[in-house]
């Protein structure tokens, strides 16, 4: 499989796409349950992952009901602390991509790998957050959300109908970024995108607008 996204965007190493699926919102106190991921190499080269974890904790039902994973999904999976190795040596000399990864991704896995006593510094990759680009251009409407789904239909016309699986977004994530490139010459200099993934403005608005499907004690999951 192989992605246009580098014929746009010159990559002087691996960009991994990723998604996690979580049991739940909180940083520290909640586990990754599944990691997915496509590497994008310089030359287009696509290698996909996905792994699904062990928490060590149960699964919110709230959670399960959102991405379909349930205890039993994952009660013979490896621990993340035995795929940190793996894991760290797969970000390691990589820069991330993703869908709202700023605004979350990027700090629960930070948080996992500090439980494990690693430090996972993402200030030092550069990021191409497909979400940070959407709301560039795009403008707000009270009645229309801003999310993944809204991102698929408005580039691709598409439905999104594997939303909430790892690798499932982060094939349309794929899809996304490819169009947005296409579309949007300002989108192809790092320099450019490095000044749009400091805008606090936009951070902002990644962070916090979604489309609410349940509320728990944890917070709202989308």
């Amino acid at each position: 499989m192989r992605t246009t996204i580098p014929d746009y965007l010159p990559l002087d190493r691996p960009l991994i796409i990723f998604d996690l699926e979580t049991t739940g919102l909180a940083i520290r106190e909640d586990k990754i349950i599944e990691l997915a991921y496509e590497k994008i190499m310089p030359s287009g080269e696509v290698v996909s992952y996905c792994e699904r974890i062990n928490p060590g904790i149960p699964i919110a039902e709230d959670a399960s009901r959102i991405n379909g994973i349930y205890d039993k999904d994952v009660a013979d999976c490896p621990s993340f602390a035995k795929l940190s190795y793996e894991l760290w040596n797969m970000f390691d000399g990589a820069d991330v991509g993703g869908f709202n990864i700023t605004g979350f991704d990027l700090p629960f896995l930070k948080g996992e790998f500090a439980s494990v006593g690693k430090n996972f510094d993402f200030t030092k990759k550069k990021v191409l957050d497909a979400k940070i680009l959407y709301h560039k251009m795009e403008a707000r409407s009270m009645f229309a959300p801003r999310n993944l789904s809204a991102a698929y239909k408005r580039y691709l016309g598409k439905e999104h109908e594997s939303a909430h699986t790892g690798a499932g977004d982060v094939r349309v994530t794929v899809e996304i970024l490819e169009k947005q490139l296409e579309l949007y010459p300002e989108f192809r200099n790092w320099d450019y995108l490095i000044e749009l993934h400091g805008n606090k403005k936009l951070l902002e608005s990644a962070k916090t607008e979604h489309a609410p499907l349940i509320s728990t004690q944890a917070g709202t999951l989308f």
